[in-house]
């Protein structure tokens, strides 16, 4: 699902904040049109407090005496470091105001498919940084960060366990 996740938050943030979305996986990005929102990442931290579910009966044959496991997903938080490029210093404040607005007004980005579809929550951080003073290019940047919370990752692992047929239990009668 993280790949899913990654198109639907880009998906998403052409829709609603502006169309110029480019995904990065450096930090040299070439920019050929401003303004543009450029994401960096995502940087995968893993929930270890949530790998420890156990495994889930998916079905059972009586017949054979037979259960059906599926090994439980593996979750992280997709962390996304947020550029924004442009012309002037009101275009940026506008972009940043959209991100802000984005979030409060969709709080869950929705990934997936028909077979699996998942809506996660997700939070828009923006880092203080001076927004007056254009760099060296003369172009006005903002920065911020992206979390996208507790996706998981399906391995698809079933495992075939016998069930239990009987339990007996002896007490010591002379011990008590």
């Amino acid at each position: 699902m993280i790949v899913e996740t990654v198109r639907a938050l880009i998906k998403m943030l052409r829709e609603e904040v502006f169309e110029n979305v480019v995904l990065s996986a450096g930090s040299i990005v070439e920019i050929t049109k401003l303004p543009v929102v450029i994401l960096n990442g995502p940087e995968l931290k893993e929930k270890k407090r949530l790998a420890r579910d156990p495994n889930r009966i998916v079905a059972i044959d009586i017949e054979n005496e037979k259960a059906v496991y599926e090994v439980p997903p593996r979750w992280y938080d997709l962390h996304f470091d947020v550029n924004v490029s442009c012309k002037n210093n009101l275009e940026l404040l506008s972009l940043i105001e959209n991100f802000s607005r984005l979030n409060q007004k969709m709080r869950l980005l929705t990934a997936g498919n028909e077979k699996r579809e998942r809506k996660y929550t997700w939070c828009w951080h923006s880092i203080v940084s001076s927004t007056m003073n254009p760099n060296i290019s003369q172009v006005y940047q903002g920065h911020g960060e992206i979390v996208i919370f507790d996706v998981e990752v399906y391995s698809g692992i079933q495992e075939v366990w016998p069930l239990i047929q009987k339990v007996s239990i002896e007490i010591d009668k002379d011990n008590m």
